[in-house]
């Protein structure tokens, strides 16, 4: 780091590696400047510039309520150099403000400090930092769980997150709604640079809040804790589709009072347009550490979630599986993909009857699978299956929607991606697997991936007539191609790894070239960008690269391991009962609470595959952290029986911030369990081969 600049009008410079920041001052105006080039470069000539402002639209000042987005300006600045780095004094309506500016491990520390150093006192303040940035698209803007590229898939009758949009067209959120507690943006430029992007960090994140507001241009900013939810000020989002009154935020500053804020900056130019959003994950991990709980061994979670699972095991007139709840007041039975996920927890029970020699589990398992397979067809078209099975009226059905019945894409896939799992699995032990088995594998996956030329990628879902649904597929149907790529490993087929290839390429197009539409549509309860759609792509270029592998498929897992991790918290909120949120995933941009729907196991395996030794520590982090919420003994966590945990968690004001529920779907028990399982036997070689012919096929 060098600090120079001297003569008639000073130009003050601070550089690390390939970003500088340069502070001029001329005819009483300090002006900010970011920029970026080859290391070394940048003292030089000062590289190509990213950012260019008046400190006096940097500073935010508002007092009374309402508040509001106020820049009153920045007077009297004076630069000194300080041992870090620079410090910029001025004052700023009636009030001092120092900027203090260093490079810290890469990324440009803003410590800015507030004070009154005059007679009277304020009330209702709001201080903060704006970023004016050289791009006019909402778009443009990425809060982490909140917003990506505008929410464009959102469906527009609801209330979710937006930008550019009500009174003050400004979305401004609290910090601890933020996994990674920041504000992104990217832009093109029309010099020789293609595209910018710059990300405002919380550096030390608690109780203040981030966003941006878009006025011809956006500008990121920072806050000292007041809310503006879709232009409307004072506003948090409580519940899906819901917002109430918020009345936090303001500061009192009676004369002497002093206030601190400290935030952090990156910029730099995107390795491709669109994923500018990439580094951000990777410097929050620098900047938060973040450890995770780790209250549990694996043994111990595989331990209390297998008495959870069995709880679940249900066989009577007939009828064998796993329910999808054990209490009263839901329909007794067992569902299929999604939040049900029967057979991923036959899977389990397999394996984990494998690990033990308990030949008794592997048998329940077949049960499980035959039952299925034996009924789902019924009333459902060729190759597809319904999706739940009620045990109280024997009847099989399909999801409702808006009045209509039909078979879900996800769903469907989740289910076909168990059934593979099942046969790889007793195939993998020589275990002999009915030929039905792996037919209806096949049949399934080619059925639910046979699209055409008008419709390039799986439905939503199909009408019990077999048509598919007319809606915006979304990300729904990567469920369905992740089976075909699995069949493809147990058959051996080639059309299948082909097919499955090409509709990889064609979702990569559509969603994760640019990102400017992400991935969105996977959930059934929820329509806007998830989570899960995005999980479901990882896992098939995950699954590409193990059957194929090469640098394009390696290249497409990490963009969407890097897409998934801005779900996943970098820190703690405050949290009652000890709660630590770090290592957990947040849902939708709809619906922010957090739950253990992750692939752990994946993201873990994929840095050993690649050599990111990242990817490897944050697998292992989220699923150790997963650990927590576990009942472990009668009364704990608001359960009676041992291994249940709950389907959310909220660190956020959406829903009663610092508590849990016990809504306990069986999917919460399988996707722990079976990513423990997983994780627990890594390393240990698989005698399975694609279509080398381990799984021996009986029967009919």
């Amino acid at each position: 780091m060098t600090v120079v600049g001297e003569g008639e009008s000073p130009v003050f410079r601070i550089a690390s590696g390939d970003n500088s920041l340069e502070v001029t001052v001329e005819r009483g105006e300090a002006r900010v400047a970011f920029r970026h080039g080859a290391a070394g470069r940048a003292e030089r000539d000062g590289g190509d510039l990213c950012f260019d402002a008046p400190l006096s639209r940097m500073l935010a000042v508002s007092t009374g309520r309402p508040w509001r987005i106020a820049l009153p300006g920045a007077r009297e600045p004076e630069v000194r150099r300080t041992p870090q780095g620079l410090a910029v004094r001025c004052a700023v309506g009636g009030l001092a403000a120092e900027v203090a500016f260093a490079f810290v491990r890469g990324l440009l520390r803003l410590d800015v400090t507030w004070r009154n150093t005059g007679e009277r006192g304020y009330e209702d303040v709001v201080l903060g930092v704006a970023l004016p940035l050289p791009c006019r698209r909402a778009s443009a803007v990425t809060l982490p769980q909140v917003l990506y590229r505008g929410n464009p898939s959102a469906d527009p009758a609801r209330t979710v997150p937006r930008l550019g949009v009500g009174p003050h067209r400004a979305l401004v959120v609290e910090e601890h709604r933020l996994p990674v507690p920041c504000a992104h943006a990217e832009w093109r430029s029309r010099g020789r640079v293609p595209t910018w992007y710059a990300t405002l960090y919380a550096a030390e994140p608690g109780e203040g809040s981030l966003g941006a507001v878009q006025r011809g241009h956006v500008t990121l900013l920072a806050m000292n804790g007041a809310l503006m939810f879709n232009g409307v000020p004072d506003t948090a989002y409580v519940h899906k589709g819901k917002t109430a009154p918020y009345d936090g935020g303001y500061l009192d500053l009676p004369p002497g009072a002093v206030h601190r804020a400290h935030y952090a900056l990156d910029w730099g130019v995107a390795a491709h347009p669109g994923h500018g959003f990439r580094p951000l994950v990777h410097q929050g991990l620098g900047l938060y550490a973040p450890e995770g709980a780790r209250p549990l061994t694996l043994d111990r979670i595989v331990h209390y979630k297998t008495a959870a699972m069995d709880r679940r095991w249900h066989e009577a007139g007939g009828a064998a599986g796993f329910l999808k709840f054990t209490g009263p007041g839901h329909t007794p039975g067992f569902l299929y993909g999604w939040t049900g996920q029967s057979l991923k927890l036959a899977w389990c029970d397999a394996r984990v009857g494998l690990e033990r020699d308990q030949p008794w589990r592997v048998d329940r398992c077949r049960r499980a699978v035959d039952f299925y397979l034996d009924g789902s067809a019924a009333g459902a078209p060729p190759g597809l299956r319904m999706s739940f099975y009620s045990t109280e009226d024997r009847a099989w059905s399909a999801f409702e929607r808006d009045g209509e019945t039909f078979i879900s894409s996800r769903a469907y896939g989740d289910a076909l991606c168990d059934l593979a799992d099942v046969i790889e699995l007793l195939g993998a032990h020589g275990h002999a697997v009915p030929r039905r088995w792996i037919r209806a594998l096949a049949e399934g996956a080619d059925t639910a991936c046979a699209t055409t030329a008008s419709a390039t990628v799986p439905p939503l879902g199909w009408r019990l007539d077999g048509s598919p649904l007319p809606q915006e597929p979304g990300a729904a149907g990567l469920a369905c191609v992740l089976a075909l790529l699995k069949a493809h490993r147990i058959t051996g087929e080639a059309h299948m790894l082909r097919r499955g290839e090409q509709l990889v390429a064609h979702y990569r197009h559509r969603h994760a070239d640019d990102w400017a539409k992400p991935f969105a549509r996977a959930t059934l309860d929820a329509v806007c960008e998830d989570k899960e759609g995005g999980i479901a792509y990882f896992l098939c270029v995950y699954e590409l690269l193990l059957l194929a592998g090469g640098e394009r498929r390696r290249a497409w897992a990490e963009e969407a391991a890097d897409w998934l991790l801005t779900w996943v918290y970098q820190w703690d909120p405050p949290f009652e009962s000890g709660f630590r949120t770090a290592g957990w995933p947040g849902v939708s941009v709809q619906n922010h609470h957090v739950d253990v729907f992750f692939p752990a196991y994946e993201l873990a395996r994929l840095g050993e595959l690649t050599g990111r030794e990242v990817y490897r520590r944050l697998g292992e982090l989220i699923l150790y952290a997963f650990g927590q919420g576990i009942c472990t003994k009668a009364g704990e966590w608001g359960f009676e029986g041992l291994g249940e945990q709950a389907e959310g968690f909220f660190p956020t004001n959406w829903q009663a911030r610092g508590t849990s529920n016990t809504w306990n779907p069986s999917w919460v028990t399988a996707q722990v369990l079976s990513q423990a399982l997983r994780m627990r036997a890594a390393g240990q070689p698989s005698p399975w081969r694609a279509g080398s012919g381990r799984c021996t096929p009986r029967g009919r």
